[in-house]
């Protein structure tokens, strides 16, 4: 494998992956130690490992994955003990309203006139004695006082209420104690020599929720004693010894002499298992689903649900193919944002690929169009011969009131198909829409989940009587072949599924 020198984002660290031979490892090149031998990253630092490796191996183009960085970089991931992968987490929940649930007053016409009491149930022990409550802030004229402090009665708690009222004709409308009606306190009322005051009310809380989200894979490798002295087409050196150990470097260009230092190194073939856990990781993430099965020896086990399959919990538009249009998000991020976030506030990124891409482009060109604005062409054409004119008039954002500014990024992991089947009539990938969080947060709210008891994607090799690098003298067995064996857990779940939206066309197979 070439050198690769891929600047990073900083400008600064420029990271190189070499290929070379193990016969160097002890000899020439003398920097391959025990302390920088990748798998010590996982034994002194392990969680940080699934991190670097993933930056190493971006740095360098070795493996590279958006959804993993995207998953990666909110936060710390959430520990479980359970290998199962079973555990409760919490998400916040507004304070529900004392909602009524019988009214004793049903066969009143005009409850509270003249001063008459009434009693209603509310499903929650929410107000006090002297509290003034109201089902509408707008509508309802004649409020409600709680005269009573609560009796426990069925499911409920009973209280006996008077209107406030302004004539001794005012009533309480009927409508507004419909069973379902939800109250909320507008105060209390208090005179000169009152002794019960109001309470602190409702406050909001956590929604208790279990998730299932954990898996285990793992890849292995043999390596034969034939096919270790065997030389056809493997890469070698140029004294013919085999390119079997992988390095990775860092390279300051700005320090004197461009010092270089040797960050890790492992065998070629476990940087290559590494590479095929990064890529199962990344499917099982996203596309796994749930559901039971078993194993070669016929033991049951489990596959989890990816994201995917977790967004399909939320909210979920489809549309025709060729009706697609940006009211299709106004309307369905407008709704989440209401009650949620600010109109100042609201900002959204859309991820999807590049189908959609350009099916959003299209569509905001077309809002724009129809919007009957003037433009000046001049600024928009390029070239200075009138024979050789170009244009650009695209566009990747937009902000309306509803949503505020709109994004659209575009997500490798969606371009991807494995199978024809996979591709649109047009021999393209399906347009998706996915909106990952609406609640004006930094993070997508979506969450790595590991298991604690383990490291991430460990590492165990099974000498046979040939082992990695040279014969070796003491075996641990007869058997002609080494074995490489790699396994994790991985998982990732959504916070809050309802904060979430997929805009998807309706399936054509």
């Amino acid at each position: 494998m070439p050198n690769q020198s891929i600047t990073r984002v900083n400008g600064r660290v420029i990271a190189n992956a070499h290929v070379t031979s193990s016969y160097y490892s002890k000899n020439s090149l003398g920097k391959l130690t025990d302390k920088n031998f990748v798998e010590s990253m996982l034994k002194t630092k392990p969680d940080q490992y699934d991190k670097v490796m993933l930056r190493l191996f971006t740095d360098t183009r070795l493996y590279s994955n958006d959804l993993l960085d995207l998953v990666m970089k909110n936060g710390k991931p959430f520990m479980v003990n359970d290998p199962n992968g079973v555990f409760t987490y919490k998400i916040k929940k507004r304070a529900e309203l004392p909602k009524i649930i019988a009214n004793f007053a049903t066969t009143v016409a005009r409850p509270g006139i003249d001063g008459q009491e009434f009693e209603i149930v509310f499903d929650k022990q929410g107000f006090v004695v002297n509290d003034i409550i109201s089902a509408h802030r707008y509508e309802q004229e004649t409020l409600v006082q709680i005269v009573s402090e609560p009796e426990r009665y069925q499911n409920g708690f009973k209280y006996r209420c008077r209107a406030v009222a302004a004539s001794s004709t005012d009533f309480v409308n009927q409508r507004f104690l419909v069973i379902g009606t939800e109250y909320f306190k507008v105060g209390n009322v208090l005179g000169e020599f009152t002794t019960s005051f109001s309470s602190l009310g409702l406050f909001d809380g956590h929604l208790e929720v279990m998730a299932d989200v954990l898996s285990q894979y793992g890849v292995e490798h043999t390596i034969t004693d034939w096919a270790d002295a065997t030389k056809l087409g493997m890469q070698t050196d140029a004294t013919g010894n085999p390119m079997d150990l992988t390095y990775y470097t860092l390279t300051d260009p700005t320090a004197e002499a461009e010092k270089t230092k040797i960050v890790g190194w492992e065998p070629t073939v476990s940087r290559l298992l590494r590479m095929e856990m990064m890529r199962m990781k990344a499917n099982m993430i996203m596309w796994g689903r749930q559901g039971q099965t078993k194993d070669e020896r016929g033991r049951s086990t489990r596959m989890k649900q990816g994201l995917w399959q977790q967004l399909h919990l939320g909210n979920i538009i489809q549309y025709d193919r060729g009706q697609f249009s940006l009211n299709l998000i106004r309307t369905a991020i407008g709704d989440l944002f209401y009650n949620r976030v600010l109109i100042a506030d609201r900002k959204v990124k859309v991820y999807t690929n590049r189908a959609g891409m350009e099916l959003a482009s299209t569509a905001i060109k077309k809002d724009f169009n129809s919007a009957n604005f003037m433009v000046s062409a001049d600024k928009f054409m390029d070239g200075k011969d009138r024979l050789k004119q170009g244009y650009a008039f695209q566009f990747d954002h937009y902000m309306t009131t509803e949503t505020g500014p709109v994004e659209f990024v575009e997500l490798e992991q969606l371009n991807m198909h494995a199978t024809f089947l996979e591709l649109g009539p047009n021999k393209k990938t399906p347009p998706i829409f996915i909106v990952l969080d609406v609640s004006g947060q930094e993070d997508s709210g979506i969450r790595e989940v590991k298991l604690s008891t383990r490291p991430n994607m460990y590492y165990q090799y099974i000498p046979g009587s040939v082992g990695f690098g040279s014969q070796q003298t003491v075996i641990a067995n007869k058997d002609p072949y080494s074995t490489y064996i790699m396994k994790d857990f991985c998982g990732v779940f959504l916070e809050d599924p309802t904060r979430t939206v997929i805009i998807k066309e309706y399936p054509r197979l």
